[in-house]
């Protein structure tokens, strides 16, 4: 339930921000607004102030500001003369447009520095230099010839200071070979790793893992662990004397199977031995003995001014790695796989609920700066689709044919209509996986 309303506030935040603008340079430019509706379809709710309805609609992906003389070929009585949207200058209409996606742009540049006030919480290893903890068996990173303790130093010629650079690269590029340097003790070595395809996220996969010391940060109650005598703090160190070097092991030994087990246990300077019988997990798949770790994070937070600038570079970044992705989309460099819609943005709104305001805040600013780029660039059925024309209409002198306006609008339409069935494949793909 958390997910569906997540997603319901935060697209009816995006939409409405980008509705308020077509409707406020509407009403400066004193242009009758008949309707003002979040959402499309059969109204569900609704009231009437002045001579403007405000509604919210049944299906909420977009919403509309209806504008006396917006619709090609409407009548325009004589008490809305001068009142309609086809009355005004092509400047104006083109201003009217514009303002949609650029209160979009303007709530990104708001919401960035507001974030870094707040304050992010970010994995702690994603600062650090990017030396393997573990290397899962026949993944992509196995294949390469990655060993634990490699610290991953350059990808494609591009130095990787830290695990967020290497996870970005390696994201962005599944499928792609990519040529890796590796330190190993005092050598370098080069390799050719060529990421795997998630799917669950279309995104490029490795197979790789920070170090992650197996040690306990809650014990569960009415668990084997717990009965046992398991404190957080411990660290297990072997499982029926196989050494224990990372998170991921503990869970492997540990989950293959309901038979009693030796613990080798470090708590403080004293190391002992526990024998526990792993239960059975409610899916009847795997065995748990109720242990849990908890990922080092850390909060960053801001002053003021060091936020604006902060939040000003973050949605320049954010901008160019937009460019840079479609360009890869485009050229064929990114995969079509890691394209996601409105089913994965409920999917991640859930998650950044749960996460807190940070994070529900930098998915509508990410969500509201895309939105408002993309709606400017010149394809019709989108804002920058109708400046173009209005555009080509100042310079002409006077409007462009309806006939071509139709074939535009139908090829537009054709764009959105393939670009919609491709990213709900891929989400409806990524569950069923």
């Amino acid at each position: 339930m958390i997910t569906v309303i997540s997603f319901v506030i935060v697209l009816g935040v995006l939409i409405f921000i980008h509705e308020l603008g077509h409707f406020a340079i509407a009403k400066m430019s004193n242009i009758k607004v008949e309707k003002f509706s979040l959402g499309f379809g059969p109204k569900l709710l609704g009231f009437k102030k002045g001579e403007t309805e405000y509604m919210l609609s049944l299906l909420p992906l977009g919403g509309y500001v209806k504008m006396i003389g917006e619709a090609p070929g409407e009548e325009i009585t004589e008490e809305n003369k001068g009142r309609s949207f086809t009355d005004k200058s092509p400047l104006n209409r083109a201003a009217i447009i514009a303002a949609g996606p650029i209160m979009n742009l303007l709530l990104a540049l708001v919401l960035f520095p507001l974030i870094y006030i707040v304050g992010i919480e970010v994995p702690a290893y994603l600062e650090r230099p990017a030396t393997v903890g573990y290397v899962f068996e026949k993944s992509p990173a196995d294949k390469a010839g990655i060993q634990k303790g490699d610290t991953i130093s350059r990808v494609d010629g591009e130095n990787m200071a830290t695990w967020e650079d290497f996870i970005t690269t390696t994201t962005m590029n599944p499928d792609k070979p990519l040529k890796l340097s590796l330190i190993r003790g005092r050598s370098t070595i080069d390799t050719v790793l060529s990421p795997g395809t998630s799917v669950t996220t279309g995104a490029g996969t490795v197979g790789v893992l920070p170090d992650m010391p197996a040690v306990i940060s809650a014990v569960k109650s009415g668990y084997p662990a717990g009965k046992a005598g398991l404190k957080p703090g411990d660290e297990i160190l072997a499982v029926n004397n196989v050494k224990i070097s990372h998170w991921i092991e503990l869970e492997g030994l540990v989950s293959k199977d309901a038979a009693s087990k030796l613990f080798t246990i470090k708590r403080g300077e004293k190391t002992f031995d526990v024998e526990i019988t792993p239960r059975p997990a409610d899916d009847g798949k795997r065995f748990l003995i109720g242990v849990s770790r908890e990922e080092e994070r850390a909060l960053k937070q801001y002053g003021v001014g060091e936020s604006i600038t902060k939040g000003l570079s973050t949605s320049v970044l954010m901008t160019e790695k937009l460019f840079v992705v479609i360009k890869g989309l485009i050229v064929g460099q990114y995969s079509l796989k890691t394209l996601g819609g409105p089913i994965m943005i409920a999917q991640v709104a859930g998650r950044a609920a749960h996460e807190g305001l940070s994070d529900i805040l930098s998915l509508v600013a990410f969500l509201s700066l895309q939105l408002g780029i993309i709606n400017l660039f010149p394809i019709p059925v989108l804002d920058g689709g109708h400046i173009m024309f209005l555009v080509v209409e100042g310079i002409k002198g006077k409007p462009l044919s309806d006939k071509f306006m139709g074939v535009a609008q139908q090829i537009g339409i054709a764009l959105i209509i393939t670009l919609m069935v491709l990213v709900t494949y891929n989400d409806i793909f990524r569950i069923l996986n």
